[in-house]
């Protein structure tokens, strides 16, 4: 979805370097050619580098277009010789160099770059030698694993020639170069080590733009899983890039934080950075990479439920930027079918991912179009998993197998494991509607045990960062109360000094009053240790009950992991029932038996949904009824479609909040009475149901209501048999409470009960302020 955010910093950091002359179009520098007619001099020298150049540079590594690069760079050394410019033969033979490694020719590239170190050896120069190994270095491409190591020397045969002239900052680089070699062979807890070397060494030396590294260490950071230190370093990143002005790559930075936005979840927070990308590349009209920042911009707006904004700024945005190249156009394509899916117009849906794939497979594994191979992967993989995934909503599980298959006949180690989680999921899918319950069965517990790792993963990371957080409380506790101490000590010491000068006063005026006094102050002393005695005796009870606080803390902090672990779990263990008895309904024919199963399904997640809120909350005990009744009415909503009925939903919900043991048979009571009222109450008209939940006093009030036809003439809730009319009435009984039904303009279902243990906001409030 975002193959430019992604991929776009690899080849930053190790595109090789390029001549820093003044770009020309192509038949500029030949016709400046053919008035020099072929005249050795400087200016025919810099035109030849400049063909040379753009013949070099040219996407892809095609062997006649960097031969003609070649032939360029060689008339160049040429007439470099001929006019004895050592300065020139030098840069045409780099560039030389470079064309050859291009065409992955190892052997020859690095013989030409070594003729230009053993120059500068000759002279005596050591950092322009250096300065050579390094170039050798950056042109080396990280895509040509076999010369890895070569790459990897070539950096610290620089390196040992920087320390030893004393370019800090050139030897810094160096290693900021191998430890981003590192982290491209995903070695993360060696470049992770070296990383931070870098950044106190570049620290050490008063080097500013220290945005590079922090890149690199928010990259480590995603591939860690470790979302948290990556928004941390991002941010770093921000703060680097203003206060040094070097805002050049300002549009991929802000981008890339909003990923982690979205990737978090906050979507509000990922739309505004994103937006400042778009707006940069629109200020500075360079277009190449507002598609992929146009992408993130749509899923934004769409996963915070935006999806008419959404097609209004596509539009908008397709017209003042109409896409060129053929990366464009897949995006666009993308972004209009991930709208037209939000709105739930399947079929214009799939004529735009259709057309996405068409112009996709042009570019497919193509050097014309991609600089690493890992740009090239991670395209396929998300084009493939798009259509997958569209493919299992309107089920089509055939079609979506296609494509799952084809991003798991990839090694592993090439997809990111939050990606290779999903792709299990939806293969489980697939072979669980084809009835290969032995293939579905693998999958799902290879997609468990992934998303359980990562699960644990994250959660063992906010353990530790919860720990940090306590210990460094409890040092500035410590530092707090040693410097209480001194103040108490400094005033016991200017009251011990001002009791001495009466004192001393006092024997120089009378001796009796000075025997007196003298006798005072004995008193005192004994009773001040007295006081001391009884002062270190409290400092012992204080210290101890500290401890035993400090302990429950621990304990209370172990309990809450724990419990949302098993709330986790449950939920789990509930989508697996609702996966199961989706899979069953498949099968079925039926009807009955798939609308008991459809109920079932009903039941099953509004039992989930209560889990889902306490793993996901910070309060595991209590459930906000506010919020988990407008999830469920949602839900119900998505799986009968009431609105296109013209039936629309009111709510009252007070806000109160419940434990597990009262909220469960609450969601499944007002399971059962929308579905039926949803289901009955309007057999040919449009309507409303009321759904209220009130406090009064110590009772809570639950109402459904609707203005449908209502309950029948002769109907005795005592005679009802029905399984959703008993469960209504055990359930109003499990929860101690009073059950009603009756017809009041339409059908009106009312339970009242008491709240075992119940803390509304106001009561909070109290509490936190005694």
């Amino acid at each position: 979805m975002f193959k430019y955010i992604a991929t776009c910093f690899i080849v930053l950091i190790f595109a090789p370097s390029v001549s820093g002359q003044k770009k020309m179009d192509i038949a500029t520098i030949k016709l400046n050619l053919d008035n020099q007619k072929n005249k050795a001099d400087t200016n025919t020298i810099k035109l030849q580098i400049q063909l040379g150049s753009y013949y070099l540079n040219k996407q892809g590594d095609h062997k006649e277009v960097l031969d003609s690069g070649i032939n360029a760079f060689n008339k160049a050394i040429q007439m470099s010789v001929a006019i004895h410019s050592a300065k020139w033969l030098n840069e045409a033979m780099m560039l030389k160099g470079a064309a050859y490694l291009k065409q992955y020719n190892l052997k020859q590239g690095k013989a030409v770059f070594m003729e230009v170190v053993g120059y500068y050896h000759k002279t005596d120069d050591q950092y322009q030698e250096g300065k050579t190994l390094a170039r050798l270095g950056d042109n080396i491409s990280i895509d040509n694993t076999v010369a890895i190591p070569d790459k990897i020397n070539s950096y610290e045969q620089a390196r040992a020639l920087f320390q030893q002239t004393g370019h800090k900052l050139d030897e810094t680089d160096m290693n900021k170069n191998i430890a981003d070699i590192h982290l491209s062979q995903k070695k993360l807890d060696l470049a992770e080590t070296e990383l931070r070397q870098v950044l106190a060494q570049y620290k050490a030396i008063g080097y500013k733009k220290l945005h590079y590294t922090y890149h690199s260490l928010a990259e480590l950071s995603k591939q860690k899983v470790d979302l948290h230190n990556e928004l941390l370093y991002r941010h770093e990143v921000i703060k680097s890039i203003n206060a040094t002005a070097d805002t050049a790559l300002a549009d991929f930075y802000y981008a890339k934080l909003a990923l982690v936005y979205a990737d978090l979840d906050k979507y509000d927070q990922s739309l505004i950075y994103i937006l400042k990308s778009a707006e940069i590349l629109k200020h500075r009209k360079q277009y190449e990479d507002f598609y992929g920042y146009l992408s993130l911009i749509i899923y934004d707006f769409i996963t915070a439920k935006r999806p008419k904004e959404a097609l209004a700024y596509l539009k908008q945005a397709v017209k003042d930027v109409p896409p060129k190249i053929l990366a464009q156009k897949v995006d666009m394509y993308e972004a209009f079918g991930n709208i037209y899916v939000a709105l739930k117009d399947y079929p214009e849906a799939e004529q735009y991912y259709l057309k996405m794939m068409e112009v996709y497979k042009v570019t497919n594994f193509s050097k014309d179009f991609y600089t690493t191979n890992e740009q090239m992967v991670t395209d396929f993989i998300h084009y493939n998993e798009t259509m997958a995934g569209f493919y299992l909503l309107i089920q089509q599980y055939k079609k979506a197998g296609i494509y799952t298959k084809q991003i798991l006949s990839l090694p592993s180690n090439t997809i990111r494991p939050i990606t290779l989680t999903k792709i299990h999921r939806m293969q489980f899918r697939v072979d669980s509607a084809s009835g290969n319950y032995v293939a579905a069965i693998k999958h799902f517990e290879i997609h468990k045990r992934l998303d359980d790792s990562l699960f644990n993963a994250i959660k063992n990371k906010q353990i530790e960062e919860l720990d940090i957080r306590y210990r460094t409380n409890e040092n500035k506790q410590s530092i707090r109360f040693l410097q209480e101490q001194s103040k108490n000590q400094k005033a016991e010491l200017q009251k011990v000094n001002m009791q001495r000068n009466i004192t001393f006063g006092g024997v120089a005026m009378l001796i009796i009053i000075a025997g007196l006094a003298f006798n005072g102050y004995r008193h005192k002393q004994r009773s001040n240790q007295q006081l001391q005695l009884k002062q270190t005796e409290i400092n012992n009870q204080n210290l101890s009950l500290q401890i035993l606080l400090n302990e429950k803390d621990g304990l209370l902090d172990e309990k809450d992991w724990l419990l949302k672990e098993v709330h986790h779990r449950v939920k789990n263990n509930l989508q697996i029932v609702m996966s199961l008895l989706n899979t069953q309904s498949a099968f079925l024919k039926n009807n009955a038996a798939l609308a008991a199963i459809r109920e079932s399904q009903n039941r099953v997640q509004a039992i989930a949904l209560i889990h889902q809120k306490l793993y996901s909350n910070s309060d595991v005990a209590y459930i906000d009824m506010s919020v988990y009744i407008n999830e469920l009415i949602n839900y119900l909503a998505d799986c009968y479609d009431p609105g296109g009925r013209g039936i629309r939903f009111e709510q009252m919900i007070q806000s109160v909040k419940l434990d597990v043991a009262q909220a469960v048979p609450v969601g499944l009571i007002l399971n059962e009475a929308i579905t039926n009222a949803i289901k009955y109450a309007f057999p040919a008209q449009r309507g409303e149901i009321k759904v209220a939940l009130q406090l009064a006093e110590e009772t809570i009030i639950l109402t459904i209501a609707d203005n449908g036809i209502g309950l029948p003439v002769d109907f005795d809730i005592q005679k009802a048999s029905s399984l959703g009319m008993e469960m209504m009435k055990a359930l109003s009984k499990q929860l101690g409470g009073y059950f009603k039904i009756e017809n009041y303009g339409g059908a009106i279902i009312t339970v009242e009960f008491r709240a075992e243990e119940m803390l509304n906001n106001i009561e909070r409030k109290t509490f936190a302020a005694n």
